[in-house]
């Protein structure tokens, strides 16, 4: 019987095949900080859709964060400190974009600030 057998890589090939995977690694890693500069301006909206508003139910429309000016977040670097402190909270595992993602929407759509 007659099973097949992985090719045994010799010692020559395994520095190349070692170098290969780590620029395909690298790649991926540029690839993906790319891709999510590039993602939809809507993704801010739907990762506070997603992992937000779901314990944010009182009305959160222009007037509660008129409102809410004066308060704990005075700034926009308040406000990601804010989305940063939620998420660690809650375990939401976000990159940074997706934290920067979610200020931008809640900056431009409530908070605005320069």
């Amino acid at each position: 019987m007659n099973s097949a057998m992985p090719p045994v890589l010799s010692r020559r090939q395994t520095p190349h095949l070692l170098g290969v995977c780590i620029l395909t690694l690298a790649g991926l890693v540029v690839s993906h900080s790319a891709a999510a500069e590039a993602h939809d301006p809507n993704w801010g909206a739907q990762l506070h859709a997603e992992h937000c508003a779901g314990c944010h139910t009182a009305p959160h429309d222009a007037a509660f964060y008129e409102s809410r000016q004066g308060k704990k977040i005075q700034s926009l670097a308040s406000l990601h400190t804010m989305v940063e402190s939620c998420a660690n909270h809650f375990n939401i595992a976000w990159f940074e974009e997706e934290n920067e993602a979610v200020t931008k929407y809640l900056n431009v759509n409530y908070y605005k600030f320069k």
